[in-house]
């Protein structure tokens, strides 16, 4: 069975400093959105939630200068963004043929 990345322990400490340097900022509110930030209620779509600003998918690496608090929200929207561009580019190369052979 495989785990998911985000259970794992680096990626906690690494959300743990990414959030305690964002308090200590004092940064109430989502950069990209502007919702006020809840740091004491998790799944709500005002939870403060750590976010690799180059994702971790595309070569992004855990590192207090890749991280950023966003809302859960614009966080789910990235991921969302992500995903799907994924699958697309998978798709596009499951489409294109194997061999130079021609088609006839």
């Amino acid at each position: 069975m495989t785990t998911s990345r985000t259970g794992t322990t680096r990626h906690k400490q690494w959300r743990t400093r990414v959030i305690t340097r964002a308090k200590n900022q004092n940064q109430t509110t989502c950069p990209l959105c502007g919702t006020p930030l809840n740091y004491h209620t998790p799944r709500q779509p005002n939870s403060a939630e750590a976010d690799h600003i180059i994702p971790y998918a595309q070569g992004g690496t855990d590192t207090l200068e890749n991280g950023r608090v966003i809302c859960r929200q614009c966080n789910q929207k990235l991921g969302a963004i992500t995903g799907n561009a994924r699958k697309n580019r998978r798709k596009t190369h499951a489409a294109k043929p194997t061999d130079n052979r021609s088609q006839w």
